[in-house]
């Protein structure tokens, strides 16, 4: 660790076509949040709409020079982003890397929630928000949703021994030294990164945390199915069970995981 209690941490905000709710994103980092963490970046991942105009016109209005926006090389998807994120982390020796994604669905202020618990318990290896938890804070969210992801947790804390409270939440921080880039790079670029990633943890008896957090569901457009992400989420518990190692649907090399900054 850098500094004891002061860790580097770096905000990662994968973003793909979140024009809209972008600004209300970044508008939600104060000052005190800021002081807690290196630098924040927005990876957005190849919009098609002006994601990246958006999200600069918001930091020239709110005049933070912590915050840049870069967009990736290719188009990797969500899974991609986060090892893009994962990836650069370690080039400049970062402790951490708090995802947040760039539709607000989660509550920007709750990342200081999130790096208190780093802050006091430093052997915890990932602290993974939590929509369904007690404390948890839903609006927008169907009753089927809310019963189908609770039904998952409750397979997947069965099948591996570990009580989980959500398979991947858009609010999260991971420890980089618990992460070794050769296996994160096999994992999906695809939503089966989360997926991968909680399962890769439980199998290196990783120390995880969940916390409850608020989500809310507006104006986002999604890219997830349920019945779609629900076998994903099963096929992925079965493999890692049995003992069948990721492998990315489409075969990359970490040269393709780098981003280019806007301005």
């Amino acid at each position: 660790m850098s500094i004891k209690n002061k860790p580097k941490i770096i905000v990662i905000i994968p973003s793909y076509n979140c024009a809209p709710q972008i600004p209300r994103v970044l508008n939600g980092f104060d000052k005190k949040l800021l002081n807690r963490v290196h630098e924040v970046i927005v990876v957005n991942n190849r919009s098609t709409d002006k994601t990246v105009d958006s999200a600069l016109s918001t930091i020239k209005k709110i005049g933070i020079k912590k915050i840049r926006v870069c967009t990736n090389i290719e188009n990797v998807s969500l899974g991609g982003s986060h090892k893009v994120g994962f990836f650069y982390g370690k080039s400049i020796d970062a402790d951490y890397v708090a995802i947040l994604h760039g539709d607000n669905q989660a509550e920007t202020k709750e990342l200081n929630m999130l790096i208190d618990e780093i802050e006091e318990n430093q052997e915890l290896d990932a602290i993974l928000g939590s929509r369904f938890m007690k404390g948890s804070n839903l609006h927008g969210y169907s009753l089927k949703r809310i019963i189908g992801n609770k039904v998952l947790n409750i397979i997947y804390s069965i099948v591996m021994f570990k009580k989980t409270k959500d398979l991947g939440s858009g609010l999260n921080i991971f420890k980089l030294s618990t992460i070794d880039d050769d296996d994160v790079i096999n994992f999906g670029d695809d939503l089966g990164f989360n997926f991968d990633m909680l399962l890769y943890l439980y199998k290196k008896g990783a120390s995880v945390k969940f916390v409850p957090i608020s989500w809310k569901e507006e104006d986002q457009v999604s890219n997830a199915r349920n019945f779609k992400v629900a076998k994903l989420a099963a096929v992925r518990l079965i493999k890692w069970r049995i003992g069948i190692k990721p492998k990315n649907l489409v075969p990359r090399n970490k040269d393709v995981y780098v981003f280019k900054e806007e301005h």
